[in-house]
């Protein structure tokens, strides 16, 4: 599951990215390069869809850091309080065991 989210998370980061370098700026930019897009997304041009397809994509990339974040702090926390509930039953200690230590009389 974990690793499943990580690639789907990867994917919308590179397809946002590229999105956004293909919007259409006030001054040109890469969309121009490859004609404006006119012709791939009709007569009033790629705005409408470009902006609906980042939003749509800003929020999946939202969801997925979210499910990330959450899924992380699920998997850190899992085996310490695993390792709580078994230190909570009461055991016997052996003693300690006491080893004296010769003095030297500095003779």
């Amino acid at each position: 599951m974990f690793g499943l989210i990580i690639v789907l998370h990867i994917l919308v980061c590179i397809v946002l990215v590229i999105v956004v370098l293909f919007q259409q700026p006030r001054k040109g930019g890469v969309a121009t390069v490859f004609g404006g897009g006119e012709s791939v997304f009709g007569g009033g041009g790629a705005a409408p869809f470009m902006a609906k397809l980042t939003t749509g994509l800003a929020i999946l990339f939202m969801v997925t850091s979210l499910g990330l974040v959450l899924i992380s702090a699920q998997r850190a926390r899992g085996p310490a309080t695993r390792t709580q509930q078994e230190t909570t039953v009461p055991q016997e200690q052996a003693p300690l065991r006491t080893q004296e230590i010769p003095q030297s009389g500095g003779e």
